[in-house]
């Protein structure tokens, strides 16, 4: 049985109704049923409140040693924030090593989310949207495909949808969203 990690932060730990929750996990499993893929294993290797810099430090533990097939790396809605010491090019950094250690073609990469800056004042629109781009000019050095969730989440109409009331953490339907996504990306990995 092939084995997909999801390695992020709270968004893919499924911060819901509790800090962490199967709710991410639960989906992208009955989206993949759908697609008439039974035969992925999902390990969430998410935790709240984590960066790119505390992603390496578990990556050993939490993503290399469980052997994945195919990783999703879903960091910097944290990394941006001010209150954290992590600067785009060292986002960047963190991103590279990642791919360099799980192997490019095993990684389907994430760009950092939409977040409500009115809602969430230490992270702003400008910030995020630098490290939207370093995220997607990594991709494209080390040749992994990059889903561009901030754009995919902003051209939407009812981007506010996707968003619990913090305006960080995302709704229901926002994991469903997500999860399509991480669905349509595994099934694109699998047909080459």
């Amino acid at each position: 049985m092939a084995k997909l990690v999801l390695f992020g932060d709270s968004i893919t730990a499924g911060f819901f109704d509790e800090p962490a929750s199967p709710i991410l996990t639960n989906l992208v499993k009955e989206g993949l049923e759908a697609q008439k893929i039974t035969d992925i294993a999902i390990i969430n290797a998410g935790i709240p409140g984590d960066t790119t810099s505390g992603g390496l430090k578990r990556m050993e533990k939490d993503v290399l040693s469980k052997e994945p097939d195919m990783v999703t790396i879903f960091f910097g809605a944290n990394d941006c924030s001010d209150s954290r010491p992590i600067d785009v090019q060292e986002y960047g950094e963190n991103l590279s090593q990642m791919i360099n250690s799980i192997g490019k073609e095993k990684v389907v990469l994430f760009t950092p989310p939409f977040v409500d800056s009115a809602r969430q004042p230490d992270r702003q629109a400008e910030e995020i949207r630098r490290f939207v781009a370093k995220a997607k000019e990594i991709g494209e050095q080390q040749e992994v495909p990059v889903v561009d969730i901030y754009h995919a989440m902003t051209v939407y109409p009812g981007t506010d949808e996707f968003l619990q009331p913090d305006g960080l953490h995302f709704s229901e339907v926002g994991y469903e969203f997500l999860a399509a996504l991480i669905v349509r990306e595994i099934k694109g990995k699998r047909v080459k």
